[in-house]
């Protein structure tokens, strides 16, 4: 067998046990906030205090108003820590199963949505901020939220491009996510999260963000919302075309490495 068809039949059983990453990813969830009096609340008070209190301070330092700015602010953020948990935290998801990849059976592919689903948990409560605040300042769209499914698939499957590439070069070489993480603090400031991406064209630095293939992830999901519309077709293109080019790294990394996994850890 090859190691593309092992791949391949891993990947099929994976989504045949379902219930199996599913448990194990809210599990994670679980032990995290474990003999915590807010328990996963927790997500949702930090980041209404860091969207409160940036939110007011940014908003006053660009001259925005204060009911637009943070819902932007607030989902922007959101967004982007899944992604940047995607990316370093996945680098150990190999590691911390460690213990289930030496005993079991299970294919490796369980471990990567295991982290996938307690990312989504996250994020998911981390935007639930921005109800309330488009409810406050009568904002709130229902159909901007359906119109985000599109988007938010679109990110799950980026996500998980992500994880996969870094659960396997995290196994391998462990200062990866370090090294990860000091890149994406550095490309936060110049993503359109705390400043609305218009400040940057009236800037004539458009290209800042044209070129960052993960603004097109964040809009794709954020603008629905925000606006009630869905986001410029081409948008949605580059983001695919990302998540197709994540993808394909991720399948090179995955036959390169699926079977020194056991090695390695």
């Amino acid at each position: 067998m090859t190691v593309f068809s092992k791949l391949l039949l891993d990947s099929t059983r994976t989504l045949q046990l379902w219930r199996v990453w599913c448990f194990l990813g809210i599990q994670d969830i679980k032990v995290r906030f474990r003999r915590s009096f807010f328990g996963p609340l927790w997500i949702l008070i930090s980041t209404a205090f860091f969207v409160g209190g940036v939110g007011l301070v940014y908003g006053l330092l660009f001259g925005l108003p204060v009911h637009d700015f943070l819902p932007y602010l607030a989902c922007g953020f959101a967004v982007w820590g899944f992604i940047v948990s995607s990316i370093t935290d996945a680098g150990s998801a190999f590691i911390r199963a460690e213990g289930y990849i030496k005993q079991f059976s299970y294919p490796k592919q369980i471990y990567l949505l295991r982290n996938l689903v307690s990312g989504t948990v996250v994020v998911l409560i981390g935007m639930s901020v921005v109800v309330p605040v488009q409810l406050f300042f009568d904002q709130f769209k229902a159909v901007g939220w359906l119109l985000a499914i599109p988007g938010f698939l679109i990110l799950l499957l980026g996500a998980l491009g992500h994880i996969t590439i870094s659960a396997y070069i995290g196994t391998r070489f462990r200062d990866f996510p370090h090294a990860m993480g000091l890149a994406l603090q550095m490309l936060f400031f110049v993503t359109p999260i705390m400043f609305p991406a218009r400040i940057l064209q009236e800037k004539g630095l458009s290209i800042i963000f044209q070129l960052n293939p993960l603004y097109y992830l964040i809009d794709v999901v954020r603008h629905p919302i925000l606006l009630g519309e869905l986001a410029l077709p081409e948008n949605y293109l580059y983001a695919a075309l990302y998540v197709l080019c994540t993808w394909l790294v991720a399948l090179l990394v995955a036959l390169r490495l699926d079977s020194r996994v056991v090695f390695l850890l």
